[in-house]
């Protein structure tokens, strides 16, 4: 799982599949759990199998676990406060080519880097509404160029910066037109640079080009298919297909490179194995699973986030303080493999 930069990822020549024939998305696994990937609002997948995981306490504070496919605990990055380094309400994380990583903070109006090993690089931002300045950050992502884009919540706007945090470029405004925010939330970069944002209080998904042109919109609020309740993070793979953690609805929604539903992910989890570790060693732990209704212990709860890599997609479970983990399988289709498009709707569809 080597890190790439969205450099590496593009290409002037990619074009998303003209369709797919898609045979499944199956449950693949949990990792972490309670007392390890506490509170799980985000997850970075670094190169040899290391995952970077933000686990959040509103209550307490935050800080970044390390830990890696064998499920193991490898330390903290961080901790709980608001002094250079420390971490309030962290949000999201992402990596660059070099693996640093880069967390914006809510709580403290900031963007932080750190190395991979848990060295602050460097702190950026600061509280107000001028250009530059931030009001809750909560998405980033980068461009390209591997400038940052920063979701200014409650700015209801997002603001481009270069890596060491000098303003670029701003777009956005409150409102419930197209390319308005209402606390806008998350945020993921295609290859070709168009954008998509998580539109909280609009319970929406925006396309937006890359100078922040809207190109469409999906969700309306509700319960069902298709609906959105408060959409957070946001995630798009190398097809098109487009990842939203609907958090009020306690799942992910997807949607085709169109803006069409899909299906929705509610949770499939099993015991992970640091999981299973702890539960076998504490007699009472055993007891209790024992008398209760399990089906509810595999669905998610309030997921904020949720990242792709490769064909892997990663749900941090915030509520239930893990990571479920799906397994797409699709197979790529020319416009000569396929039907072309109708205008009327099939009776029945296989």
């Amino acid at each position: 799982m080597a890190v790439e930069s969205p450099v590496q990822r593009s290409a002037a020549t990619a074009t998303f599949p003209y369709a797919l024939l898609r045979a499944g998305y199956p449950y693949f696994t949990t990792l972490g759990m309670r007392r390890v990937t506490t509170a799980a609002a985000d997850v970075a997948i670094g190169g040899e199998g290391r995952l970077y995981v933000i686990c959040r306490d509103d209550g307490q504070g935050g800080l970044i676990r390390r830990t890696n496919w064998d499920d193991e605990d490898l330390g903290t990055i961080s901790g709980a406060g608001t002094d250079p380094g420390k971490l309030m309400w962290p949000v999201q994380l992402i990596l660059d080519s070099q693996e640093t990583l880069w967390v914006s903070d809510e709580g403290t109006h900031r963007i932080s880097n750190f190395s991979r090993d848990g060295e602050l690089l460097g702190t950026w931002g600061g509280a107000g509404n001028a250009p530059g300045q931030l009001n809750r950050p909560s998405g980033i992502a980068f461009d390209a160029d591997e400038n940052m884009l920063v979701v200014d919540t409650q700015n209801h706007r997002v603001q481009k910066f270069t890596k060491g945090g000098q303003h670029i470029s701003t777009f956005g405004e409150r409102g419930s037109g197209p390319g308005q925010f209402e606390m806008p939330w998350g945020i993921a970069v295609d290859m070709f640079g168009d954008m998509y944002i998580g539109d909280w209080g609009n319970d929406r998904i925006q396309k937006l080009s890359a100078d922040g042109q809207p190109l469409w919109s999906a969700g309306r609020s509700g319960g069902g298919d298709g609906d959105l309740r408060r959409p957070a993070g946001v995630a798009v793979d190398a097809h098109g297909d487009v990842y939203v953690a609907d958090r009020g609805n306690h799942r992910v929604c997807m949607f085709d490179k169109t803006g069409r539903y899909v299906e929705k992910f509610i949770g499939d989890a099993t015991i992970s194995k640091s999981g299973r570790q702890y539960i076998l060693a504490n007699p009472k732990v055993l007891r209790g699973r024992e008398m209760t209704t399990l089906e509810i212990q595999k669905r998610l709860r309030g997921p904020m986030s949720v990242r792709v890599d490769g064909d892997l997609l990663y749900i941090p479970d915030f509520g239930s303080h893990r990571i479920q983990v799906y397994k797409k399988e699709a197979y790529v289709l020319t416009k000569a493999d396929i039907w072309p498009e109708q205008n009327h709707p099939f009776l029945y569809n296989v």
